[in-house]
């Protein structure tokens, strides 16, 4: 495949029922041009049925349903884009406990660094 039509995507997985820890999984998506963080996500979905991502959102930066984790700083998924022959790495948003691959429970924050966290 053409690296120039391909977006390396590395993205966090984790199963509780499976997994002790989580581990980065690779896939490559043809595209001639840029997508969102959310469309390659569904895209990742496409080509595994088993990651867990969410993918309805609002698509404006708005309602915060499509928080993760891009290259190590956490953004909205719907509004940040990554263009054809650049690698991404994709995480759960680093202040919400992890369901499973990159959903998060937003009911559950996490305590940040210096607030007696665990």
């Amino acid at each position: 495949m053409d690296n120039s039509l391909t977006i390396t995507v590395k993205v966090f997985r984790f199963d509780p029922a499976a997994d002790k820890s989580g581990r980065l999984e690779q896939f490559a998506v043809a595209s001639a041009a840029p997508l969102s963080v959310m469309a390659l996500l569904a895209k990742v979905r496409e080509l595994d049925a088993t990651f867990c991502c969410r993918t309805s959102t609002c698509f404006k930066g708005r309602c915060g349903s499509c928080l993760v984790r891009v290259n190590g700083k956490d953004a909205f998924g719907c509004t940040t884009l990554v263009k054809p022959g650049e690698t991404v790495v994709i995480e759960p948003h680093s202040r919400y406990a992890v369901l499973r691959d990159v959903v998060v429970d937003f009911s559950r924050p996490l305590a940040a660094e210096g607030e007696g966290g665990q």
